[in-house]
């Protein structure tokens, strides 16, 4: 089988080794092909869980169209609200589509970001919240690595929403 996945350049190595580790952990012996984008300059930050779906089911609709694929992945991540918490919270969306148009979606744990970081944004008319980032770390880093306290990788976050979303489908496929 051929797996695609689109997603943007961001921590694409990460992306790439959480697919093959959920395959592998599912016993799905697949070819990886990857359509990666550049961020756009002026890229603008999504907040919230509906964009953080749509642009996810999009990429996999994308691949999947336009290549002989067997499944597709697309991947985005947001900054959300999550009222019962009162918090903002770093999420992945991994939506995950077959050739006969089948999508399954799951998201990620969400990392907590402080309320002074999404302040920082809104102040500094900051376009993203990565590039806020490394503005004031100083160099690039992942922000599951920065607000984990470096304790949990992003292949570790995408593992348990791909297995999810792969097994879902390949169930379906052998059904």
């Amino acid at each position: 089988m051929i797996v695609g996945l689109k997603t943007s350049t961001r921590f694409l190595e990460a992306k790439q080794w959480a697919i093959k580790d959920a395959l592998e952990k599912l016993g799905i012996q697949a070819e990886l092909r990857v359509d990666a984008f550049e961020p756009m300059p002026d890229e603008k930050q999504i907040f919230g869980f509906e964009e953080l779906l749509q642009k996810a089911k999009k990429y996999a609709q994308e691949t999947i169209a336009n290549q002989d694929l067997g499944l597709s992945v697309g991947m985005e991540n947001a900054l959300s609200f999550i009222y019962s918490s009162n918090e903002w919270y770093y999420v992945t969306c991994v939506a995950v589509q077959t050739r006969s148009g089948s999508v399954a979606t799951s998201f990620s744990s969400g990392i907590s970001v402080p309320q002074w970081i999404i302040k920082e944004m809104q102040d500094k008319n900051a376009n993203t919240f990565h590039s806020l980032i490394e503005r004031l770390v100083g160099h690039p880093v992942d922000p599951v690595d920065f607000f984990s306290g470096y304790t949990l990788s992003r292949r570790e976050l995408l593992l348990p929403p791909l297995l999810l979303t792969i097994s879902q489908l390949s169930m379906e496929m052998k059904a």
